[in-house]
């Protein structure tokens, strides 16, 4: 249950393809981008009608999932659930439910925009500026105090800082603990009977290499540390560089292109030549070639808990929202046995890079935030999409507060063998503060919602929290310095490239592409940002 928190801060590599604008909607970079604002009872820029018409309207929300990817006819008996509710709420829109692989997600929301297939409200999974200025999502500025306003009073308006581009908000990020905590994740008889851990315990990363190597020695025949295979564009990679790049160690906020800042100071750096960097790689390579990892680590598609599952893997690292070190029972079928939880460090606070977006083909923007509204303030519509159908995918336990339920699967069910089960996908859905608690099969449950808000407020925060880069005036250099990274960065974070001598090829090859003029724009923003 714990595969909600999926880390959302490792480097974000992906550049969204180019579209031609929709209607009159300017790009980000222009001060004049377009309004798409109407008035009750008119139609939208498009000429379709508002939610102020009779008929109700309907919004395709395309969702990623995590690990589990519902099948149509299973999101269907969930879409006809929730649309059944807000129904009889008198609500003026109803969701058309399409449930996407996570792996994949941005490729497949590219060719269904690039195709003209429908798709109202998606979700941002990194690159957010070059979407927006590649005209792919719409401004709801007009529809923050009108359609979204509940929202806002629950999440403050603050939270909108990173999807404000020159006077215009093109998204709404998640409401959730976008701190994560990275932990150390293996078979607990292995961390008590082999390593002497108790739950609780805490390591560093020197101390995680002396480790792995007593694994190593001692189970020869298996991967002591799974790699982590990138998504939708990111390289395969150990989690080193935002786990390194976190308060207790470097202190890195990462702009992408290789940009960004190190420490409390303002001043952009190219990221690839710094300590920071080549101790990332460094760790990696003298994992890979002491034999800790998996052959072939740069292209590894399968996750640590599988090959945990299959015998084939001992450990890997993941980051979760909030802190919870903690031992699983041998009901935990993610990884098939009892694992602990073991601390390492954790992010740096900033804001997540997952927003939600009204695609530029919607044709009425206002009910799409009158849906996206009830990501955040209905509970009911938000864990219909997380649990499915109530007898069918969970049962009520009754041990809840009114809407606030505690929820189970069925007798003798695992999420792998109810129709649909999306939960995984909480904490990308919108409020993440509203979610049902799970029961868990020994008949316990640990509500952390609000330990998870007090962590999210004493984390350590990026100096430059809140600013978004803004590519536009950049973007040929930035693609070029993508199409180099595609070339180095998954040896380099998989540990097959020697640092030594990828590095400085790295370094040359970005600032080849560009990167000067990227880091004097980056610099130039955040200066008038301040």
């Amino acid at each position: 249950m714990k595969k909600c928190k999926i880390l959302s801060v490792l480097l974000v590599l992906c550049l969204s393809l180019g579209l031609i604008a929709c209607g009159s909607k300017e790009s980000a970079g222009n001060d004049n981008a377009g309004s798409t604002k109407v008035e009750n009872g008119s139609k939208d820029s498009a000429g379709s009608e508002t939610t102020a018409s009779k008929d109700p309207v309907t919004v395709k929300v395309s969702y990623p999932c995590l690990v589990i990817v519902p099948s149509e006819d299973a999101v269907v008996g969930v879409e006809e659930v929730i649309n059944k509710y807000l129904e009889e709420k008198g609500s003026g829109v109803r969701l058309d439910l399409e449930a996407v692989d996570a792996n994949n997600y941005n490729t497949t929301i590219d060719m269904k925009q690039i195709g003209g297939d429908q798709v109202d409200l998606y979700m941002s999974l990194g690159g957010f500026a070059d979407q927006v200025n590649s005209n792919k999502v719409l401004p709801i500025t007009d529809y923050v105090h009108t359609a979204l306003q509940p929202t806002i009073d629950i999440t403050g308006e603050e939270i909108l800082g990173a999807t404000t581009f020159n006077g215009q908000i093109y998204g709404m990020p998640v409401y959730r603990t976008d701190v994560c905590t990275y932990y150390w994740i293996l078979p607990t008889t292995i961390a008590e009977n082999d390593l002497g851990f108790e739950v609780g315990k805490t390591v560093t990363i020197d101390e995680l290499t002396g480790y792995l190597d007593v694994l190593h020695q001692k189970y020869p025949d298996q991967i002591a540390m799974a790699v982590r295979p990138g998504m939708n564009g990111m390289p395969n990679n150990f989690c080193l560089s935002a786990i390194m790049g976190g308060p207790e160690y470097y202190l890195v906020t990462d702009l992408g292109s290789g940009v960004g800042i190190e420490g409390n100071n303002t001043t952009v750096v190219n990221l690839y030549d710094t300590d920071y960097f080549k101790d990332v790689c460094q760790t990696a390579y003298d994992w890979n070639q002491k034999g800790y990892v998996n052959k072939d680590v740069s292209v590894v598609a399968e996750e640590g808990y599988d090959l945990m599952k299959a015998g084939r893997a001992l450990s890997y690292i993941i980051g979760y929202g909030g802190c919870n070190p903690q031992v699983t029972d041998e009901s935990d079928t993610t990884h098939g046995m009892s694992v602990m939880y073991v601390p390492i460090a954790p992010a740096i606070n900033m804001p997540s890079g997952l927003n939600w977006c009204v695609s530029y083909g919607c044709k009425n923007v206002e009910a799409a935030c009158e849906a996206l509204n009830l990501f955040y303030t209905d509970p009911f519509v938000m864990n219909s999409i997380l649990y499915g159908v109530e007898g069918r995918d969970y049962e009520d336990t009754g041990l809840g507060n009114g809407e606030d339920k505690i929820v189970k699967l069925p007798e003798g069910k695992t999420m792998f063998d109810v129709p649909y089960y999306a939960f995984f996908t909480c904490g990308i859905m919108g409020n993440e503060y509203i979610d049902w608690v799970a029961l868990q099969p020994d008949g316990t449950y640990e509500d952390r919602r609000e330990a998870n808000k007090e962590f999210q407020r004493n984390a350590v925060s990026s100096p430059i929290y809140g600013f978004t880069f803004d590519t536009a005036n950049v973007k040929n250099e930035v693609a070029g310095i993508s199409t180099v990274e595609s070339q180095y960065l998954s040896g380099l974070l998989s540990g097959e490239l020697d640092p030594n001598e990828y590095i400085p090829k790295l370094v040359q090859a970005v600032k080849d592409a560009g990167q000067d003029a990227v880091i004097a724009e980056a610099q130039r923003q955040i200066d008038a940002w301040r």
